[in-house]
């Protein structure tokens, strides 16, 4: 198995609802690629001091053939080609399980 995360901050302008709204989108875009399994989609909490990252993404796949084709799924490359409008940076980690 292979687990796919991702990471981001966002932007200081980006407001509350905005992150909830871009969540929300991310988790319905997510129920639409094929070959994914257990995806969540998830804000940070302040429970242990700010968190680096704002949000985070964790995605199974059974392969790498799977991870190939989600990367390569219009759906997710159109998610991606958004990141810049709302996303200060990113971390990506793709960890054989």
């Amino acid at each position: 198995m292979i687990r796919h995360v991702f990471m981001m901050k966002f932007k200081p302008e980006v407001s509350q609802e905005q992150q909830r709204e871009f969540a929300k989108h991310m988790a319905k875009d997510m129920e639409q690629i094929p070959g994914i399994k257990n995806p969540i989609v998830g804000a940070a909490l302040d429970i242990e001091g700010k968190p680096a990252y704002d949000l985070a993404l964790y995605i199974d796949f059974d392969d790498e053939a799977g991870l190939d084709a989600y990367l390569n799924n219009p759906i997710h490359k159109a998610g991606e080609a958004g990141l810049p409008t709302v996303c200060s940076e990113f971390l990506v980690l793709d960890c054989l399980c």
